[in-house]
């Protein structure tokens, strides 16, 4: 894999995990207020972790509710990020390169299952055509991942 796809899946990694960490502080946040996240809506709760989500991916990526679906979509909107997720539908990619992004993938999920009780999937779609999923996890497990189709 070259340098460049390397360093578009490592900001996808950062991106995620900053996500993480907002939505842990915010749940902290939420908990010292004494409110109860419980207790909001299920809608509610996903449009928070969404919201997070989105702030921290700017313009790097489409963070959205896929109602349908049930799942949390991020869609890649950078043209690098975009070619770098490609690159892995496609087996161009290392498998290490992709397993640190969907390991943070996976925290991501864990977080929003544990800290907001989201029982809703995280997903990364293709960014040609989001009806397609890349990867996608549910409390921090692996639910489908595509480069287990490329081998």
């Amino acid at each position: 894999m070259d340098k460049g796809l390397r360093t578009i899946l490592a900001v996808g990694v950062a991106r995620v995990s900053m996500a993480a960490t907002t939505v842990v502080e915010n749940c902290n946040l939420l908990s010292q207020n004494n409110v109860i996240v419980a207790q909001a809506s299920k809608r509610s709760r996903i449009n928070k972790a969404v919201s997070i989500m989105q702030d921290n991916y700017d313009d790097k990526a489409k963070v959205y509710y896929d109602k349908e679906n049930d799942v949390i979509a991020i869609k890649p909107t950078d043209e690098d990020f975009e070619e770098a997720v490609l690159a892995v539908m496609n087996g161009e990619a290392s498998k290490s390169d992709w397993k640190d992004l969907t390991d943070s993938i996976d925290d991501l999920s864990e977080t929003i299952h544990d800290k907001l009780h989201i029982k809703t999937p995280v997903a990364i779609v293709n960014p040609e055509n989001p009806d397609k999923v890349l990867y996608a996890s549910y409390d921090g497990s692996s639910m489908y991942d595509v480069m287990d189709d490329n081998n």
